[in-house]
């Protein structure tokens, strides 16, 4: 089989998005490229040039639209599967990406399994670690243990994040304090050699 040109591919189905608009409402504003290799690790990037390696894709076309005043945005998804085919909203055994309206920010990218939401975060990276941890997992309390096991480990990492902010920060307050307490230390010696 010949190898797939995803960028020409991406190409096509960018456009085809710009023509057609959303299938609901609003219109198109611009497509982000996920690059899948086949060790499932993924790079984006704004252009299709990302593609050019890929095994398989994920076109992420972003819709916007003014109902009256705010500006609201979402993503119609697009998986291109390693033989070239083309899926809408759909990714592998059953799973698939939906993403909703949000007011001017990023819109939330749900990972969903044969229609019920399973999980949902802003990074399309985050999203699409826990698919390649849960594609294969035929029982559903195993799928949830895994999910549950994901959320519990990206609080940890946010915890001990916030952890080494917090040290970073004190250790900068401390280095304050003793620079004042410096300060101080020479203005009382100043002000007692002048008696």
């Amino acid at each position: 089989m010949d190898k797939i040109d995803f960028v020409e591919l991406a190409t096509f189905c960018t456009n085809r998005a710009k023509e057609t608009g959303p299938r609901w409402t609003g219109k198109y504003y611009r497509t982000h490229y996920v690059s899948i290799f086949e060790d499932n690790t993924i790079q984006y990037s704004m252009t299709p040039h990302v593609l050019r390696n890929a095994y398989k894709c994920i076109l992420m076309h972003e819709m916007s639209e003014i109902p009256i005043s705010n500006i609201y945005y979402w993503y119609e998804f697009e998986f291109i599967n390693h033989e070239g085919c083309v899926f809408a909203d759909d990714l592998e055994n059953g799973f698939g990406l939906i993403s909703y309206k949000r007011k001017q920010s990023a819109s939330l990218i749900e990972l969903r399994y044969k229609n019920n939401f399973l999980y949902s975060n802003l990074s399309i990276q985050k999203v699409w670690e826990l698919y390649t941890k849960i594609k294969d997992i035929p029982s559903e309390s195993e799928r949830n243990l895994v999910i549950d096991l994901f959320q519990k480990d990206e609080k940890i990492l946010e915890l001990e994040k916030n952890v080494e902010d917090f040290t970073f920060t004190n250790q900068l307050l401390k280095q304050e304090r003793d620079q004042y307490k410096e300060l101080l230390d020479e203005i009382k010696d100043l002000v007692e050699n002048r008696r």
